[in-house]
């Protein structure tokens, strides 16, 4: 089971209920609405799709809305922009353009009002992602002259940054609002706050939420020079951290963001906080069906740094190869993943609460006891998270009887969610209930270990809560060609119930006379050669932890 999960972004190329179905088929963790582009309607309609899809495939992925923030960019052109090298134009906000004619030839309209009382005489002015570069000479009443010192294309709708300047505009805006009311009634999962500077931003709509009675995590895109000043006090408000790294490229230099990256995530593992890597991870699949090998090596060692979850965006949103960006990421983590770093399992000891102190043990009891898996029952995914900060090598199923946790804990390292209806006929054996669905679903086979830990809320109330419980698998029933083996021993007989047994080899270490052997399918047998030196001592019997052996004695 893969680790690390993906996100992965919706837009023209992949919002039908059909490709969304191929990228869950192909790995897809959770599906991010970018609301920088279109409209309520068309969201609805996605998030419908989503849904849909999710149920199709059997899957129940999240829903992250990543609401769009202070975006400073350019309004929309009657025709594209030249600028080249030397020349001066001047930028304004779009609804002041026609009280200047004399610049009429040379102006650039943005829908950020506050841009010409933001920036300052020497302020650099990037456009398209750092592509343009300007520099301010001088305010001119409501615009900005500005000197061209890199040159090209500029077309409507393009992002405008301003480097080392403080940007008087909320990270929280009215459009983000109403993103966010929207957001809330069709029920997304995450909520993505963008261009955070302090944890007052992160706090300001926690209060929000609070006083709406919502509990919804919300994202902190790390992406400007102050929040990486301030990321502490970020990470020790906010639920989780994105590592926004287009825009932060721009605002702070490409060739800091490699060392800001691993900062971060160093910090996130240390403190327990989920963290997201995101932007131009597979940027070339945008184009061709292959990443090139510095792609492949920079999501290897994300993974290798520690971060939970990577994210696809333009290579999923508007991309040719949408579905094949989405398998080369699950590729990629999977085999970095059988190469584990010391970081990518460094372990948060996180044993300030009864809770966490239960998740950390079952962890470790699973680890030891070569548990197949580690049953984590939640009713609010608490306990599965705290658990996921401990990196367990394990792995992890997250129980829960609710869809929305459900669906939250797809983001969560090293848990998958497992949905449980629990019966109200017999609230006393929901356990078994539980057991007897692993089985169904093929989740377990006979003799495998799991270790059950109960963390959080009232489901299963009939049972332990905060408690840990290890449970050897017996009666999963296998098909198989040859249902039994039957051998002659000296007064009586052995059986082997081939469709119980689990090849587990207790029986073929306790025997000293080789009667048990494997094949090279693994698949244990009676060597009938054997048979006759079998004492009848009944120890493989005892040891043999699903039931599959019989020895019947005819001894008088």
């Amino acid at each position: 089971m893969r680790r690390a999960k993906i996100i992965t972004t919706i837009g023209p190329s992949t919002n039908s209920i059909e490709k969304i179905e191929k990228l869950i088929n192909a790995g897809a963790n959770v599906c991010r609405l970018n609301m920088s582009h279109g409209t309520h309607d068309s969201h609805r309609q996605v998030i419908s799709n989503i849904r849909a899809a999710s149920k199709n495939v059997g899957y129940e992925v999240a829903i992250l809305c990543d609401l769009q923030g202070p975006k400073i960019r350019v309004d929309k052109l009657d025709e594209n922009l030249e600028l080249k090298e030397g020349q001066t134009w001047v930028i304004g906000s779009s609804d002041v353009q026609k009280d200047y004619p004399e610049y009429k030839d040379c102006f650039i309209p943005t829908v950020y009002k506050n841009l010409v009382k933001d920036a300052h005489t020497g302020a650099i002015v990037l456009f398209d992602d750092g592509l343009m570069e300007a520099k301010a000479i001088k305010k001119d009443r409501d615009v900005l002259k500005i000197e061209i010192i890199v040159g090209g294309t500029l077309k409507s709708n393009k992002g405008i940054n301003l480097p080392n300047v403080n940007i008087s505009a909320p990270s929280f805006t009215d459009k983000d609002k109403e993103d966010l009311m929207f957001g809330l009634r069709e029920g997304v999962d995450y909520i993505a706050l963008s261009f955070v500077r302090t944890a007052k931003c992160i706090k300001d709509v926690k209060i929000l939420l609070h006083q709406m009675r919502a509990n919804i995590p919300i994202i902190a895109k790390i992406e400007k020079p102050e929040a990486v000043k301030n990321i502490d006090e970020i990470i020790d408000v906010t639920d989780s951290i994105m590592i926004a790294r287009g825009d932060m490229g721009v605002e702070v230099g490409n060739h800091l963001v490699p060392g800001i990256q691993k900062d971060i995530i160093e910090k996130c593992n240390d403190k327990g906080v989920p963290v997201v890597t995101a932007t131009q991870m597979l940027e070339s699949m945008t184009d061709n069906p292959r990443p090139t090998r510095a792609e492949a090596n920079d999501v290897a060692n994300a993974i290798w740094d520690g971060t939970d979850a990577v994210m696809l965006s333009g290579e999923t949103a508007s991309g040719k190869y949408p579905i094949g960006a989405v398998k080369m990421m699950n590729d990629i983590i999977i085999d970095a993943e059988k190469k584990p770093k010391k970081r990518a399992y460094l372990r948060h000891m996180e044993l300030g609460s009864l809770s966490a102190s239960i998740q950390v043990a079952a962890s470790i009891i699973a680890e030891k006891n070569d548990a197949k898996w580690v049953l984590s029952v939640t009713q609010s995914g608490n306990s599965c998270l705290k658990m996921s900060r401990f990196r367990p090598k394990t792995r992890v199923l997250g129980v829960t009887n609710d869809v929305s946790v459900m669906r939250r804990m797809c983001l969560y390292w090293g848990v998958l969610p497992f949905y449980f209806e629990e019966s109200e006929d017999d609230l006393s054996t929901l356990q078994e209930q539980m057991i007897d669905k692993l089985k169904t679903e093929g989740l377990v086979e006979n003799a495998d270990k799991i270790v059950i830990t109960h963390g959080d809320g009232k489901f299963f109330k009939q049972g332990s809560s905060n408690s840990i419980r290890v449970e050897i698998i017996k009666d999963v029933r296998k098909k198989k060609t040859k249902q039994f083996q039957d051998e002659q021993i000296e007064a009586g007989r052995i059986i082997l119930d081939m469709n119980l047994c689990a090849s587990c080899q207790n029986c073929v270490q306790v025997c000293p006379h080789d009667i048990w052997k494997n094949d090279e399918s693994g698949q244990t047998y009676i060597d009938g050669s054997n048979s006759m030196k079998c004492t009848k001592d009944m120890e493989c019997i005892t040891k043999c932890p699903t039931g599959a052996i019989e020895i019947i004695s005819s001894d008088i």
